[in-house]
């Protein structure tokens, strides 16, 4: 039976671990604090197309998310659900009412046979009356479309579950010192081991443990602070709110009986603390208080936490202003016998999982 180690154990590395476990091989993971510990639990806690990434053209990666979304909820129904998602419309808002459903109804129809439901545009007077906790202060009406939402840490266990089912042993706590192109991996807890491949699944990690370890790759990751804060309140829908300038999107959400506010967008060092800034938290509770009649300061905080975004780059590519037009497209570069993961998100990680398998298995062919 072949073996596989895989390095780092958030969505994308225990997913992958899970699906090679399925296809026959034997699998170890290694992480080096607590599964699902890092930017996997730290996410907008939504299983989403990337409604957004349809104005940058991306509409391979919309319709290959939306068919993962429709994976989860029909393989993990309890732990997730659709979720009606209104954008409300202002006068100082970048993108008129008609641009935004425009692009809710192309959503819908790339999601084909995984579509959620129709979406809706509203003029004024029925947006206040379905949402009436809403700042009608310039409000011009509403666009709604329908994504899903999960519950991050049942589904989590969920997924854990599944890998130790199938036969993935799971290290959790365990660093992984070293590792080669040849499959080898050191660990100061378990010593040497070797792999037929090796899956560096660090997530936004990836990049520089192959650094570390003089692996040179034509990829970089830019890597992002997204922060949450979970306030005790409660709102009368889902929303995703734009900036003025257009560059970037705010969601505020229901989440387990209180409302989920984010996400920011921060350049980030990998070596830098991964925490809720003074800013970000005042941007955030501003976002809420200028589009509703109620007003929350940090007093009504529950909770703040924050997680890193990896954006993926060729290392001859030109820096983009604008993280939110950037793709989220993941990358997979195979080096001897370790193949990388750069990138991913949660609502990808099946066909992320499915493509690394493929590939894993043309290099067991090239091998033997």
């Amino acid at each position: 039976m072949s073996r596989v180690g895989v390095i780092g154990g958030g969505i994308n590395g225990l997913f992958i671990a899970w699906q090679l476990s399925e296809q026959g091989f034997e699998v170890e993971l290694f992480e080096s604090g607590n599964i699902l510990g890092q930017t996997s639990s730290a996410s907008s806690k939504l299983l989403h197309g990337g409604i957004r990434y349809l104005e940058q053209g991306h509409l391979g990666l919309v319709r290959e998310s939306l068919i993962d979304r429709a994976w989860w909820l029909k393989n993990a129904a309890d732990f997730c659900h659709p979720i009606n998602i209104c954008i409300p419309g202002f006068k100082n808002s970048p993108r008129s009412l008609i641009k935004l459903y425009a692009g809710a109804v192309l959503y819908k129809l790339i999601a084909g046979k995984h579509s959620l439901g129709a979406s809706s545009l509203m003029g004024r007077n029925k947006t206040r009356q379905l949402f009436s906790d809403l700042n009608p202060k310039n409000l011009l009406g509403s666009v709604t479309f329908y994504d899903a939402q999960m519950n991050e840490e049942k589904l989590g266990a969920w997924v854990v579950g599944k890998a130790k089912k199938s036969g993935v042993k799971i290290y959790e706590h365990t660093k992984v010192d070293r590792f080669t192109i040849d499959a080898e991996i050191v660990s100061s807890r378990l010593g040497s081991s070797k792999y037929e491949f090796i899956v560096n699944a660090a997530g936004p990690w990836a990049a520089q443990l192959n650094m570390i370890n003089d692996i040179e790759t034509k990829y970089y990751l830019r890597l992002i602070r997204g922060s949450h804060l979970l306030l005790n309140r409660e709102v009368s829908g889902a929303f995703l709110f734009q900036e003025v300038d257009g560059s970037r999107v705010v969601f505020v959400l229901p989440y387990l009986g209180k409302t989920l506010v984010g996400t920011t967008e921060v350049p980030q060092c990998i070596d830098t603390a991964i925490k809720c800034s003074d800013e970000e938290r005042s941007y955030l509770l501003g976002i809420f208080n200028k589009h509703f009649s109620q007003r929350v300061s940090d007093q009504d905080i529950a909770l703040e936490f924050s997680g890193l975004r990896p954006i993926v780059a060729s290392k001859s590519e030109k820096k983009n202003t604008y993280f939110s037009f950037a793709s989220r497209e993941a990358k997979i570069e195979i080096m001897g016998k370790l193949l990388t993961v750069y990138g991913g998100k949660w609502t990808s990680s099946p066909s992320m999982s499915r493509d690394v398998v493929r590939k894993i298995n043309m290099m067991r062919d090239l091998y033997t």
